[in-house]
């Protein structure tokens, strides 16, 4: 569940490709580990289109909790904007024979 998050800032830092051992993993992304520890630091999803560079996250960061809203009552959300059925049409595709 997404209630609780953690916020901080790292340095950004140059990573050199060469301390790095690629390997792919059975999704086929390709993950990186640092060559002396071994510690798995990058994940790349080719098909999503997505890099994430893993971090430790520090003990002094700020700490975001949401509660969960309570639930809309349509009907009451729909008065509020003074909703009026004009602003929706709905008709059928005709067939372009």
């Amino acid at each position: 569940n997404l209630t609780e998050l953690t916020i901080f800032e790292a340095e950004t830092v140059m990573y050199l490709p060469e301390h790095f051992v690629w390997k792919r993993n059975k999704r086929n992304n390709l993950e990186a580990f640092d060559k002396r520890t071994n510690v798995h630091r990058f994940t790349w999803q080719p098909h999503g289109s997505q890099f994430t560079i893993i971090e430790s996250v520090p003990n002094e960061c700020l700490l975001i909790k949401l509660q969960s809203p309570r639930k809309l009552d349509k009907d009451a959300v729909l008065q509020a904007l003074n909703f009026d059925s004009s602003w929706v049409t709905v008709t059928n595709r005709q067939s372009s024979d």
